[in-house]
């Protein structure tokens, strides 16, 4: 039996390049949710966001001690620049200091647990895997809301100055046209919360081992019986690291790639002889494919994707080698 206490940890994949095999080779999903908020972690995701911090706090220094005849915007406008630095700043650096607290704790419980990586890999419930709706809608709103409050400077600038500063006003005009996709995911996601609720997805055993088959019973809130098609896709994902364009114009952004795929479509009758009970849900899983490392940086896990017309939820689940 491997000994989980040594298993690497975190591994530190590089960043793959945009004509990477791996990228070519397997399938990715664009706009994807993703389990990695960004593509740093660690202490490196510290240090990266320690100078946005202090930028951001120079700034609002900057509005509220600096010579009112060296400000050439109001304070307001100084303010909000300040806060878009420190709060990128601030979020870089608690991501990080997250992923050093969840390595520590990984480590410790690896430790404690040795040969049940499941204990160790992800705070699972035994019961099953929620999907809060909620959280999902405002996470949306939130992601709307930065959106328009980066366009405010631009807006200003467009509006206050003369000359060529009017294209800061086209520029904005058209960036806030885009930005109403924002709101009509928004407020997609804000109909399924009324209308059906947070979903569970029930585990009928804990955890599930590579080889053998997943069973589970899917429970929407209310009116599972109101969907006319649920089509349930349980599938495989790495994510990785992809990094575009050289020199200033390089980038680094998550993506999400996809192993193994399987899909099954159930009609409205199915779903309205579900009842209270649940939906029943089988896939077979296949023994060739990875086990799930929440764990890792980035990670590899097994998700259940359900999708309706009206209705979008996502569950992980805890797939693992049979030790």
């Amino acid at each position: 039996m491997p000994d989980t206490a040594t298993t690497p940890l975190y591994d530190r994949a590089q960043p793959l390049s945009q004509d990477s095999d791996f990228s070519t080779s397997t399938p990715a999903l664009p706009n994807h949710p993703t389990q990695s908020a960004t593509a740093i972690d660690g202490w490196s995701s510290v240090l990266f966001g320690l100078p946005f911090l202090l930028s951001g706090v120079g700034i609002a220094l900057a509005a509220l001690y600096g010579s009112p005849y060296r400000k050439h915007a109001p304070d307001w406008l100084i303010y909000l620049i300040g806060s878009f630095f420190f709060s990128a700043g601030a979020f870089l650096i608690i991501h990080g200091l997250r992923g050093v607290e969840r390595k520590t704790a990984y480590r410790r419980e690896a430790a404690a647990n040795p040969g049940q990586l499941w204990l160790a890999d992800y705070h699972w419930q035994c019961e099953g895997f929620s999907f809060s709706a909620f959280e999902a809608m405002l996470a949306r709103f939130v992601g709307a809301v930065l959106w328009n409050a980066f366009l405010i400077p631009f807006f200003w600038v467009g509006l206050t100055q003369r000359g060529m500063n009017r294209m800061f006003l086209v520029f904005a005009c058209l960036f806030a046209l885009i930005g109403l996709i924002f709101w009509v995911r928004w407020a997609r996601v804000l109909g399924e919360l009324f209308r059906y609720g947070n979903s569970f997805l029930y585990f009928n055993s804990f955890p599930y081992f590579l080889g053998n088959t997943f069973e589970g019973r899917l429970s929407l809130r209310r009116n599972l019986d109101a969907i006319d098609e649920l089509t349930l896709t349980f599938r495989c994902i790495q994510e990785k690291y992809i990094t575009t364009g050289t020199g200033e114009n390089r980038s680094t952004k998550v993506v999400c790639f996809e192993l193994y795929k399987d899909a099954a479509t159930f009609s409205r009758s199915q779903l309205a002889s579900a009842g209270g009970s649940g939906l029943p849900v089988s896939f077979r899983i296949p023994q060739d494919q990875p086990a799930t490392r929440l764990c890792d940086a980035p990670p590899t896990y097994w998700e259940i994707e359900a999708r309706g017309a009206d209705y979008e939820a996502y569950f992980l689940v805890p797939v693992y080698k049979p030790w």
